[in-house]
């Protein structure tokens, strides 16, 4: 008895494909900041090794306890702020955010309208902005001010891009089906 070994299928080609990173200078920023954190927990680790320390009992506790916090929180905004991907393809759109893989996925049948504009945080909300109506939301990168903005249903979202004119032709193209 013989087997055909069926060729695999041929991935889906998108239709628009943008990688958005972060500034250098949030890089900088952020690796300066880590730095220190990093750096006050060495000194002050060290004084405690040498017999004279800086801070002993429960407020040695509270400090490290916080700087670890504080650094684990560094590291958390670093790999989950400084990575957009978005995709569009025949079955719909999908926006990816850090390295740690926040996505969120549109079917062509469920955006109504596209259009490019700027960011308007006043319209458009932000990244955890609490001000922010509920029918309003942004995937945004730092840096980025040009982009789309969708309707969904009852919400507006914005998405940065640095093509957005690119990004509008491909999605009416995909719209208009």
């Amino acid at each position: 008895m013989t087997f055909l070994a069926m060729p695999d299928p041929k991935p889906e080609e998108p239709i628009f494909t943008e990688n958005l990173r972060a500034p250098g200078w949030m890089f900088a920023f952020l690796g300066l900041v880590l730095g220190a954190a990093s750096g006050m927990l060495t000194a002050i680790g060290i004084r405690q090794l040498t017999g004279d320390p800086l801070i002993s009992g429960s407020e040695a506790l509270v400090f490290y306890l916080c700087f670890g916090i504080g650094v684990v929180g560094i590291v958390y905004v670093m790999l989950g702020s400084t990575l957009m991907r978005t995709v569009a393809n025949s079955d719909g759109l999908t926006v990816s955010l850090g390295v740690l893989g926040t996505q969120r996925t549109f079917a062509w049948s469920e955006i109504k309208e596209i259009r490019a504009t700027n960011h308007n945080i006043a319209r458009h909300g932000g990244r955890g902005n609490p001000f922010a109506p509920s029918s309003r939301k942004s995937w945004t990168m730092y840096g980025v001010r040009s982009g789309v903005e969708i309707e969904v249903g009852g919400a507006t979202m914005f998405i940065s891009s640095r093509n957005g004119n690119e990004f509008v032709a491909a999605a009416i193209g995909m719209l208009s089906r």
